[in-house]
């Protein structure tokens, strides 16, 4: 099942801008008639793409049953992990805190390193990236959730957890960026920000439970709008589904260690475990608490940036592996904690 199962469209079909798969209203902008967007493309294959977006435009889309008049009762409700399983590649356990807004403060994003193979938009449309720049305009505001390898337009999420946005802002400058959270009631939030010229990304908390549409405007030019639906994750089925199966014997001695090194740094950082080993790429690397590390369920080194790594943490029971992306530079924040999977 591809991300963006549960996307709604506002309205009519024929208010949509800028990006594929808008899925909420964006007041003030500038709208494209169904017409205008299927002009665009100049081969079989680009017109191919945007005849499914405006296949989809004239569809209905289910929505979760939160949504109806009677289903109010369903905030309170726990929801297991299968609902979540077709995102996972969009959201963490971790991210760059929040402050007084709605996101991180945004930091350019360089495109070249993590360009993504595929977007999502709709009804769990995919389109070839490449295929997406090559037939849209490139002077419209976009904005998109990032996954590992794709970027999507619709999300479902834990509560609690982080997801990387990213925007791109031909223009650049001073952007306002708005946030509704649909509850038993509306909400409704506004911070501003500086966007760099091009590709920006940055951090968003989904700490509420609830449908959070998401959408920024610079230069009095809006993007499309983001929805991320943010559920209660049932303990339980957390734990069946993310606890790993694979255990490793118990050695008296230390593996060998691997020397490593290179331009970003990692921190690995637990709660609730100490004394655990790290591979990196399948490569003993160290152990918390030896080699002059301190036992505090911290443990730092560094990768070569601008590609993925495998990322194993053994604490003498359990192994818990992730791969992972990391940015040339910046730095990694990876948790994990007994019986949960790594997140960054």
């Amino acid at each position: 099942m591809a991300p963006g199962q549960q996307a709604v469209k506002p309205g009519n079909a024929t208010g949509h801008s800028g990006a594929p798969g808008q899925t909420g209203d964006n007041p003030g902008q500038a709208k494209k008639t169904a017409d205008e967007l299927g002009t665009s493309s100049s081969s079989s294959t680009s017109a191919h793409g945007l005849a499914s977006m405006l296949q989809w435009l004239d569809q209905p889309v289910n929505s979760f049953p939160w949504y109806s008049s009677s289903g109010s009762s369903f905030y309170n409700q726990e929801v297991p992990d299968t609902t979540f399983s077709p995102f996972s590649e969009f959201y963490a356990a971790s991210g760059i805190p929040v402050v007084n807004g709605i996101i991180s403060t945004p930091a350019k994003f360089d495109i070249a390193q993590k360009t993504p193979a595929t977007i999502y938009y709709g009804a769990g449309e995919a389109l070839p990236y490449s295929q997406y720049v090559s037939t849209m305009p490139s002077r419209t505001n976009d904005l998109w959730v990032q996954g590992e390898t794709s970027w999507s337009q619709y999300v479902v999420s834990p509560v609690g957890t982080w997801l990387q946005l990213v925007a791109n802002v031909p223009v650049g400058g001073s952007a306002g960026f708005y946030e509704s959270v649909q509850t038993d009631k509306t909400t409704q939030r506004y911070s501003t920000y500086q966007f760099n010229q091009g590709y920006n990304t940055m951090n968003f908390y989904a700490g509420q439970v609830g449908r959070h549409m998401l959408y920024f405007v610079v230069n009095n030019q809006p993007s499309n709008v983001i929805i991320v639906d943010v559920f209660a994750q049932a303990p339980s089925t957390q734990y069946q589904t993310y606890a790993t199966t694979t255990t490793t014997p118990i050695v008296s001695t230390q593996p060998q260690t691997t020397p490593v090194g290179g331009d970003t740094p990692v921190t690995i950082q637990s709660q609730g475990m100490r004394g655990y080993q790290v591979f990196l790429d399948e490569n003993y690397i160290g152990t918390d608490g030896s080699g002059g590390d301190a036992l505090d369920g911290v443990f730092d080194f560094r990768v070569i940036g601008g590609q993925n790594h495998n990322i194993r943490v053994y604490d003498g029971q359990f192994n818990y592996p992730k791969s992972m992306y990391f940015a040339r530079g910046v730095l990694k924040i990876i948790n994990v904690e007994p019986g949960i999977a790594v997140y960054a």
